[in-house]
C-alpha cells in the first residue's frame, strides 16, 4: 500500500487512452492525478481512481470548483471533492484560481480572474470555505492560462498570485506551460515572468504543450512541450529544488514512448536540481468580513462577462470591445469546443468516427445554449440527437443515445439532466431495421443491458 509514500518525482494525468500503457508498468511514473469532476460525473471514473491509489499515490485535480466567483463557491461540489479526496487518501488536492461560474451562469471552463486585490479576496474568502469540507492535507492552488484579461487588473500576474499565496496559505500549483503562454501572448520574455511569480511558495508544477495559433500561443494539452518550457522548469527548479511534477496530455496522444521520453526528461532535471529547503509557510492574513464590502460590482461584472461568453449570440462589438473584440471571439471559440470535449466521451460510439463526428457536435452546440447544469450530457443528447439523422452516423448515434437516456432522466427545468434514479425500459430503430432496446434496473448506479431484436425482411 503506497498511500503514506511522500509525494513526489514525475506523474502523468490519468486519461483513458493511457490506461492500458501505465496499468503494464506502473512505475513509469511516481504517482497519478485525475480529474475530480470526470469522477464526479462518471461513477465508474471514480472506481477506477479509487483502484489507482491502491497501485500508486493518487491526487485528484480540480477544475469547476470555481474559487474566484465573487458569490460564492457551491458547497455540495467541495464536499463531493473531500468526499473524493478522503477515498483516495490523497497526499494533496489541487484546483484552479479561476471563475467557472458568473452570477450563476456556468461557464463551462477556467476562465482568468482580474489581477486585482478584490480578487484576491474573494478567492481567500472560497478557499476557505471549501477548506471546512476537505480533508487535512495540502491544496495546492494552479495559475491559468488566459485567452482575455480584464480591463480592471491592478498588479502584474507574478504579483497577484503572490497574493493569493499569502492571503490563503496555500502553496501554489505552477502550471509552466501556462505561465509560458501568458508571457508570449502578453509580450513579456517568459523567464522574466518566471522569475516574477513567487516560486518559493510553488509546492506542485504542471508541464504541457501547446502552439502557436493566428498569432495567439494556446495551451492546448495536445501538443509535445515545447523547449522553452523544459527550460523555465530547469530554471524554476534552481530556485525551488525538487518538487513534484505532472505532465498533462489530454487530447492528441502519440505513441506511449514519446510521453515516457518527455516524463524521463522532466525526471532528469528534478535529479539535477538541489534538494527542497524546507517552505516556510506565510501565515494566513485573516479575512474581516468588512474586507468582502463592495464586491457586488464584482459579481455583476462576473455575471456580465459570463452571459458575453456563453451566448448563443455574439456579443455587440461595443459591448466586447473592453476585452477586445479578438479577445472575446478566440474565448467563445475555446468554450465551444471545450463543450465538445466534454460531451463526446459520452458518446463513445459516435466519438469513435473521429472528425466527421466533431465536425457535427461543434455545429449542434453551437446553435444551442449551454444547460444551467449537466451541461456535458445535454450536449451529448444534442449531438446523438444531429448525429441519428445522418446515415453514416446513425447506427452509432442511436445506440449511443439511448444508453444515455437510461442513464439520465431530463430534470423539471427542461433544460438539465440527472442520473434516472428510477428503472428504464427504451427502444430505438437502428437503419438498417432492427430493434434496440435498452434495459434499466432501479438505482442511480445499476448497469444498463442493450438488446437488438430483429432485421428487415
Amino acid at each position: 500500500m503506497p498511500r503514506n509514500r511522500p509525494l513526489e518525482g514525475v506523474a502523468l494525468g490519468w486519461r483513458p487512452e493511457l490506461a492500458a500503457d501505465l496499468l503494464r508498468a506502473p512505475d513509469r511514473v511516481d504517482f497519478l492525478e485525475v480529474v475530480a469532476d470526470t469522477c464526479f460525473a462518471q461513477r465508474a471514473a471514480w472506481r477506477e481512481a479509487r483502484a489507482l491509489a491502491e497501485i500508486l499515490p493518487v491526487v485528484p485535480h480540480g477544475v469547476k470548483l470555481s474559487l474566484g466567483s465573487a458569490d460564492g463557491i457551491d458547497p455540495a461540489r467541495a464536499r463531493r471533492l473531500g468526499a473524493l479526496a478522503r477515498e483516495l487518501e490523497a497526499p494533496a488536492i489541487t484546483e484552479h484560481v479561476a471563475l467557472t461560474r458568473g452570477g450563476g451562469r456556468e461557464i463551462g471552463h477556467l476562465t482568468p480572474l482580474p489581477f486585482t486585490r478584490d480578487a484576491v479576496r474573494v478567492v481567500a474568502r472560497n478557499v476557505a470555505a471549501a477548506r471546512r469540507e476537505l480533508p487535512d492535507v495540502p491544496l495546492l492552488l494552479e495559475n491559468v492560462a488566459w485567452t482575455l484579461r480584464w480591463p480592471e487588473d491592478e498588479m502584474p500576474e507574478g504579483a497577484f498570485y503572490a497574493e493569493v499565496a499569502a492571503a490563503t496559505g496555500c502553496p501554489l500549483l505552477l502550471d509552466v506551460a501556462n505561465l509560458y503562454a501568458n508571457a508570449l501572448n502578453a509580450g513579456v520574455p517568459p523567464t522574466r515572468a518566471l522569475r516574477e511569480h513567487p516560486l518559493d511558495r510553488v509546492g506542485m508544477v504542471h508541464v504541457a504543450g501547446g502552439r502557436m495559433e493566428h498569432g495567439f500561443f494556446m495551451d492546448t494539452h495536445g501538443h509535445p512541450v515545447p523547449e522553452a518550457v523544459f527550460a523555465l522548469v530547469e530554471e524554476m527548479l534552481a530556485v525551488t529544488g525538487r518538487v513534484p511534477i505532472v505532465l498533462e496530455r489530454d487530447q492528441g496522444f502519440p505513441p506511449f514512448a514519446e510521453l515516457e521520453g518527455e516524463v524521463e526528461r522532466l525526471r532528469g532535471l528534478l535529479r539535477r536540481a538541489p534538494a527542497r529547503a524546507c517552505a516556510s509557510v506565510p501565515p494566513r492574513v485573516p479575512l474581516l468580513e468588512a474586507d468582502l464590502h463592495g464586491l457586488g460590482e464584482m459579481q455583476l461584472r462576473q455575471e456580465a462577462l459570463a452571459v458575453m461568453l456563453t451566448d448563443v449570440t455574439p456579443p455587440a462589438p461595443s459591448t466586447a470591445a473592453e476585452y477586445g473584440i479578438e479577445a472575446v471571439a478566440r474565448t467563445r471559440a475555446v468554450l465551444l469546443h471545450k463543450r465538445v470535449d466534454d460531451a463526446l466521451p459520452l458518446l463513445p460510439r459516435t466519438s469513435a468516427a473521429g472528425e466527421p463526428a466533431r465536425a457535427l457536435a461543434l455545429r449542434a452546440v453551437e446553435a444551442s445554449p449551454r444547460a444551467p447544469r449537466s451541461a456535458g450530457i445535454v450536449d451529448a443528447l444534442r449531438i446523438a440527437d444531429a448525429a441519428a439523422r445522418e446515415p453514416a452516423l446513425a447506427a452509432l448515434a442511436r445506440r449511443d443515445r439511448l444508453e444515455l437516456r437510461a442513464r439520465f432522466a431530463a430534470e423539471a427545468d427542461g433544460g438539465s439532466c440527472a442520473p434516472r434514479r428510477g428503472p428504464f425500459v427504451g427502444r430505438e430503430q437502428l437503419p438498417d431495421g432492427r430493434r434496440l432496446w435498452a434495459l434499466k434496473g432501479l438505482g442511480a448506479q445499476a448497469p444498463v443491458r442493450m438488446i437488438e431484436r430483429g432485421g428487415r425482411g
